[in-house]
């Protein structure tokens, strides 16, 4: 079985290079074959565990945990700085102080305008002795500064390819039904669910392959039929200049004619 298993992981090998291209690489040893970043589902993009990876080089590319109430403003609808700094509330209004201590910050704002203002009710300020206060810590900071950068479109475009990995486990269970395995043990286990992998990711560079070779085709015809309507629109205006040049010109054998019908 090991023999055989190595023999189909170098027809896997060769497959994928023939059809895609490119050869495949094993799993990371070295810190130069580290991934940049990591699509991940909300359960792993906790504060924490972006800051870990942080920490390691790797960006944690995930939607915020939780959603804010209805009718009610958090901190990502203050407009914020890139130095970690609140600009403004929700209405525009500038803080009139900033003050930090440690890893919490406490930001002031002028209390007639909070009186007046008609979002009060929803607002995360509290009213102190001069002024209304919005308290927050250097991790509520960071988590409303992701919830800010989610509403982007940036964010949108690099995260909808979480969407096509959701697809391949989808498929690796529903195509090749691997949740039903009719092996015992690990080792029969592990080997029946990396030849169904193997079976996916086949079919899939099939299709990508399929995908070229049609945009390819395409290309092609497109570029025939346009080759093909430049000869037609040459071959009709060929014809009506030679019409036109034969009303014009006289031949030498019709000079005859001419003169009989002058005389």
């Amino acid at each position: 079985m090991y023999f055989l298993w190595h023999y189909l992981f170098g027809i896997f090998q060769l497959t994928t290079q023939y059809l895609c291209g490119f050869q495949p690489i094993g799993h990371p040893t070295t810190v130069q074959e580290k991934p940049k970043e990591v699509l991940t589902d909300s359960l792993y993009g906790s504060d924490e565990n972006c800051q870990a990876a942080e920490e390691m080089g790797v960006e944690v590319i995930s939607p915020t945990m939780g959603s804010p109430k209805e009718h009610t403003l958090t901190l990502s609808d203050f407009k914020l700085s890139d130095r970690e700094k609140v600009l403004s509330c929700p209405k525009g209004y500038a803080p009139v102080g900033i003050k930090t201590k440690k890893n919490r910050h406490r930001v002031a704002f002028d209390s007639e305008q909070c009186n007046t203002c008609p979002l009060i009710t929803e607002c995360p300020v509290k009213r102190g002795k001069k002024y209304y206060y919005l308290r927050f810590d250097d991790k509520a900071l960071r988590i409303a500064q992701r919830r800010a950068k989610e509403q982007g479109q940036e964010f949108k475009d690099r995260y909808r390819w979480r969407a096509g990995i959701e697809g391949s486990i989808s498929a690796y269970d529903t195509r090749t039904g691997v949740k039903q395995l009719r092996v015992r043990g690990l080792k029969a286990v592990r080997f029946c669910a990396t030849l169904k992998a193997v079976a996916i990711n086949i079919l899939r560079a099939t299709a990508v392959r399929k995908a070229l070779n049609v945009a390819k085709g395409s290309l092609e015809g497109r570029q025939s039929s346009l080759s093909h309507a430049v000869f037609i629109f040459k071959e009709h205006f060929g014809a009506v200049l030679e019409r036109i040049r034969n009303i014009f010109t006289l031949r030498a054998h019709n000079y005859h004619f001419v003169i009989k019908i002058a005389a």
